[in-house]
């Protein structure tokens, strides 16, 4: 499982983003994708060979999400000006993140079932990677 390897590179990400200048919010939104990205595929291959269980995704989506953040959980700010909305700047980026995904992959499916084609080579990866570069510029600019 990716959890303790995350939640490392989510730890390393986090001290680089300080030092290059990208607020934690932005951060939070590209590792929430991830996780929400993990976990589907990982229940995908679970699926196909046959090994899911009843609720399968929530476990692996749920278990992610702790062990990737549970290595600085300590180090998360609660409330107080270094959170948005009481909530670590981090954490609710990640929320954002798995939101922009989740919708930015609906959309694309639904234009997809509705035309009965794929436009352009890569689109199913393409969409959600440029929604997610769209949010986090917006959220740079405006919200950090």
């Amino acid at each position: 499982m990716c959890g303790p390897l995350c939640a490392i590179g989510i730890a390393g990400g986090l001290g680089l983003s300080k030092l290059l200048g990208i607020d934690d919010l932005t951060l939070g939104i590209w590792i929430g994708a991830l996780i929400l990205s993990f976990s589907v595929q990982f229940n995908r291959f679970l699926v196909k060979r046959k090994k899911n269980f009843p609720y399968s995704f929530w476990v692996i989506f749920v278990g992610t999400w702790f062990l990737s953040f549970l290595p600085i959980w300590s180090q998360l700010t609660w409330g107080g000006p270094q959170s948005f909305c009481g909530f670590p700047r981090v954490i609710f980026g990640s929320f954002v993140g798995m939101a922009v995904l989740y919708f930015s992959d609906w959309v694309n499916n639904k234009i997809i079932k509705r035309h009965r084609k794929v436009y352009f080579p890569y689109q199913r990866t393409i969409i959600p990677i440029v929604c997610l570069i769209l949010v986090s510029l917006l959220v740079e600019t405006y919200l950090c």
